[in-house]
């Protein structure tokens, strides 16, 4: 795989060895806040969590925190130009 914003198969979810990554790119509010507290609820998802968005969530930072969860913008490794306005949230998991 070239880019590592993208998963293998183009699927919105895929593991690597940093974690599980959540693509919520191109959806409408509310579907990205949704889907990643969806997936944060189901518990099977580890510990790691980075979201690949199409900008700051400001509205889930403080869901994140009633959950347990940390959150950090980390920059993009992607190379590619394709990947220059994605805004990437590494989550972590911080209370069981």
């Amino acid at each position: 795989m070239s880019c590592d914003c993208e998963s293998p198969d183009g699927s919105r979810l895929w593991t690597t060895s940093d974690g599980v990554h959540l693509d919520v790119r191109g959806l409408e509010c509310p579907a990205p806040l949704v889907q990643t507290l969806g997936l944060i609820e189901r518990g099977d998802v580890g510990n790691v969590i980075i979201v690949h968005l199409d900008q700051e969530p400001l509205f889930l930072y403080p869901e994140l925190d009633e959950r347990g969860w940390s959150h950090e913008v980390v920059a993009s490794s992607c190379g590619d130009p394709s990947c220059e306005d994605e805004v990437r949230l590494r989550l972590v998991r911080m209370r069981a």
